[in-house]
């Protein structure tokens, strides 16, 4: 069977890798001079940058992603490292304690900053047991067959039912019945700034998977409860590219073939059934099956045309609710600043209202930094990513990808100073040590993803909103991806890309 994959992003390289290993011939386009999409990272004199990926969730031995790396043949050429993150509010900071207290420590920190909370943090804690109980038997079940599958569904049906009440609130409305104080609120929702999200449209039981316990501290063990396994999140030795390079060493291990510099200019169909792709080279190349990434608009709307799709399917592609962009400063440092930091990965909060912060950027105001940023330090896990005896620092801020005042290219130097007065109130000293900087806004973004709007992170989880579905209504084409229904975040683009493969082989068995 001939496959044609478009984009060399991790769903693309997902896919390919899956596809190539099953038999069949696979062709990979990328308009880009390097594979990998925003996995390629950032490099300059002796310095590795990842672009914005951070901690990565389900990378690990029987964890979703690590278990699709592991089936690829490729999880030994990705290791990894058990982290954690910090957050910084303007009044306190949650940090894990030196000497490991118990898998509530984070609970019981934040009870003695809001008293007048304690019953909901209580409550929060054992509806937190459930739903982690009811993620592990969800993730079980894709495993489980027959009368194991049967039981695994009641038991799910069970563990559902004290959620039913409260299924169509939002995170707004669930951090309401917690807690009174606005602030604690902020806590469990303030990770919605990077989704570009309001929570006022958020699906509300999902603040729960925003706020895994290993996230902030590596050291809680997998099973909080009995039937409850958490998910732990890693970084990745040697940055992201890691992954890229094992997934395209299986993909050359199959004969799969690499076409860089080449992007497709056109998706051939014939009485909606997928023929080929027409090449920026001027050639056909034809294809049974297809796998395409990448943006949603550009995707059905360039290559394809808007004409050859059912109207209900192309209005989806039009108002598909998209994150915006973000603003990166990469730092090349001849200290480590982690002694500030406290470690690989801080959330610097400088608002607690995070609906407001996130609408007033939805309207193209740029925040300079003044809400927040992150700081993500790499070279701390993987000193090879910076010289001898330096440390590879990015500083990120969401953004719009358009400003409503203003160009993004002509205010490059003054928000990237912005951005560092900002950066250096938290960690004093920085810019005495630094020795590189090097800026992306989200026009640089657009020239890597090649797309007319840069979106960190993909599809916006909106209530109401679901992605563009991987099976298309062009007989031979899927779509994969963070803006299509399995959603944005690396370890879920890997996970459906793998998932989607699957089920081409299965259509192709039939």
């Amino acid at each position: 069977m001939q496959v044609i994959v478009i984009g060399a992003g991790a769903a693309g390289l997902t896919s390919a890798a899956m596809l190539a290993k099953a038999g069949h011939t696979v062709k990979i386009f990328d308009p880009n001079a390097k594979p990998g999409g925003v996995l390629q990272g950032w490099q300059k004199d002796g310095y590795t940058w990842d672009l914005g990926q951070l901690l990565l969730e389900g990378f690990g031995e029987g964890e979703p992603a690590g278990e699709v790396l592991a089936e690829l043949g490729c999880a030994a050429d990705i290791p990894v490292i058990k982290d954690d993150r910090r957050y910084v509010f303007p009044d306190f900071n949650i940090k894990k304690p030196l000497q490991y207290t118990g898998p509530k420590w984070r609970i019981d920190f934040l009870k003695e900053q809001f008293p007048d909370d304690q019953n909901g943090l209580e409550r929060y804690w054992k509806d937190y047991i459930r739903f982690t109980r009811l993620m592990t038997i969800v993730r079980k079940m894709g495993k489980a067959e027959g009368l194991q599958l049967f039981l695994k569904r009641m038991q799910l049906l069970a563990t559902m039912l004290p959620f039913a009440p409260r299924k169509d609130w939002t995170a707004e409305q669930v951090m309401q019945d917690y807690f009174k104080s606005p602030e604690l609120q902020a806590v469990f929702i303030s990770i919605l700034a990077d989704f570009f999200t309001p929570p006022s449209q958020f699906q509300g039981l999902g603040v729960f998977a925003l706020n895994p316990e290993p996230s902030f501290d590596a050291r809680i063990p997998k099973q909080v409860a009995k039937g409850a396994d958490q998910l732990y999140h890693y970084s990745i030795k040697g940055g992201t590219t890691t992954i890229v390079k094992a997934l395209l060493k299986v993909i050359e291990e199959w004969q799969g073939v690499l076409h860089l510099n080449e992007s497709v200019t056109k998706i051939v169909v014939e009485n909606s059934q997928v023929k080929g792709v027409e090449s920026s080279k001027g050639e056909f190349y034809p294809a049974d099956v297809m796998v395409a990434s990448g943006g949603a608009k550009e995707i059905f709307f360039d290559l394809v045309g808007e004409d050859l799709l059912p109207a209900a399917f192309a209005n989806q592609v039009k108002e598909l609710p998209l994150m915006d962009s973000i603003f990166m400063v990469h730092l090349g440092l001849d200290y480590d600043p982690s002694t500030e930091t406290g470690g690989v990965c801080t959330y610097y909060y400088r608002t607690y209202d995070i609906e407001g912060s996130i609408k007033e950027s939805k309207t193209g105001v740029y925040h300079e930094g003044k809400y927040g940023f992150v700081v993500h330090q790499p070279s701390l896990r993987s000193p090879e990513m910076a010289p001898e005896q330096h440390h590879c620092m990015t500083i990120y801020t969401i953004c719009p990808d358009q400003l409503a005042g203003g160009d993004w290219e002509e205010r490059k130097l003054d928000y990237t100073e912005k951005l560092l007065d900002f950066a250096e109130e938290s960690i004093p000293g920085l810019r005495e040590h630094i020795v590189l900087v090097e800026t992306l806004t989200p026009k640089d973004f657009q020239r890597i993803a090649h797309t007319e709007h840069h979106s960190f992170g993909g599809l916006a989880p909106v209530i109401g909103k679901p992605g563009i579905p991987h099976k298309t209504p062009i007989d031979g084409l899927w779509f994969v991806g963070h803006q299509s229904e399995g959603g944005g975040g690396v370890s879920a683009v890997i996970l459906q890309a793998y998932q989607t493969a699957k089920l081409i082989l299965q259509k192709i068995e039939a």
